[in-house]
């Protein structure tokens, strides 16, 4: 007899903000449109010989129990970038407090300042992924895994002219636990992703936020950009002790912590060549003629616009900005071939950076 094998379709993947790290909560959030994810669970065995044996091992016992993997999908809502950056708000100096109300029923979300939470209060999340591949009666092939601890370590946001917006995430989990009940029901977002043309990049020297007006920005419009990327990195450390749990939300073997350390950022813009104006900029100044010995620094904004207009709030605005200050180039390569348009990739360092998103949802928690 020919066995069924499990499919993708009927797998589901949802998430829940923790109020207290480690402690699994019952997921209620969407990711969006999950295109993979990979969890990677290893048992770090301990492996020993003896004096006095064969040549084979002695003893295999478990050593540390480790939780990584990765995921993406097509970004329909912003609410699980808090998970890697940290929400920030725009009316007190509370951090990690929720958005503000700009027009009656619509929210500006703020994420990623200097001022981010601590190692102890940064957001952490518990994760399902579910497979039902029956009813779960009797003896049922469902799987449910439910990872609990979760941090991102690290998340990329990247848009391409072939696909809408992609979100792609680097995590790690304290623990698991599994069932083989069904999947927790979780409300989808209904929102189309967004998509490369929803929007424009900049190069400016200006100070910029949610307020500042397109208008204000056409002279410093980039042409002819193919690709972005967006990237931030938590650089986590985890953590395992002597001696079994200091805590009822840890295991005997797992994690006993993971904590974000030094925070970096990243960008890279593919181009079709137009003129000398952005390699002068990597040379070290706009008029530059070689190699500088200082770089000017800029400001690179990242507007994906599906509804509404920045600077006038209104109650169908549905937008996000990423402002990246001190953008400094690190390295540009501009390819030529006789049957392609001449490219022009850019690596910039990133000092620090702002996201500003505005939609209907009140609580990213």
């Amino acid at each position: 007899m020919v066995k069924t094998v499990a499919s993708g379709y009927k797998q589901s993947l949802s998430y829940a903000d923790e109020t207290t790290y480690g402690s699994a909560m019952t997921v209620d959030q969407p990711f969006g449109l999950v295109q993979t994810i990979s969890p990677k669970e290893t048992n770090s065995l301990i492996k020993v010989r003896t004096l006095g044996g064969t040549r084979d091992f002695n003893n295999i016992v478990p050593g540390k129990f480790e939780v990584t993997g990765s995921l993406d999908y097509y970004l329909q809502g912003a609410a699980f970038m808090r998970m890697a950056i940290g929400e920030d708000t725009a009316t007190t100096a509370t951090i990690d407090s929720g958005p503000k109300i700009i027009a009656t029923t619509t929210y500006l979300h703020i994420m990623g300042s200097a001022a981010s939470p601590g190692a102890d209060a940064f957001p952490s999340f518990t994760m399902e992924l579910a497979d039902e591949e029956d009813t779960g009666a009797g003896a049922t092939k469902n799987l449910k895994r439910t990872y609990s601890g979760c941090r991102v370590d690290k998340l990329t946001l990247s848009g391409n002219v072939d696909e809408p917006v992609k979100v792609a995430v680097d995590w790690k989990a304290a623990e698991v636990t599994v069932a083989t009940s069904a999947a927790t029901d979780v409300t989808q977002y209904t929102q189309d992703p967004y998509v490369f043309y929803q929007g424009n990049v900049y190069f400016t020297s200006a100070e910029i936020d949610s307020n500042t007006t397109e208008a204000s920005l056409a002279d410093d419009i980039v042409a002819n950009v193919n690709n972005f990327e967006v990237g931030i990195s938590n650089n986590l450390e985890s953590g395992w002790y002597i001696g079994g749990t200091t805590s009822v939300n840890q295991s005997l073997r797992g994690a006993k912590h993971i904590i974000p350390k030094g925070r970096e950022w990243s960008l890279k813009l593919g181009l079709h060549f137009d003129d000398a104006t952005m390699y002068r900029k990597f040379l070290g100044a706009a008029s530059a003629t070689q190699s500088q010995s200082t770089l000017a620094k800029y400001t690179c904004v990242i507007d994906l616009v599906r509804s509404g207009t920045f600077g006038t709030p209104t109650t169908t605005d549905d937008y996000m900005r990423m402002v990246m200050a001190s953008a400094t180039f690190d390295d540009i390569t501009i390819d030529a071939a006789p049957e392609d348009i001449v490219s022009e990739d850019t690596s910039l360092f990133v000092k620090q950076a702002k996201v500003y998103v505005a939609d209907s949802d009140s609580s990213y928690q």
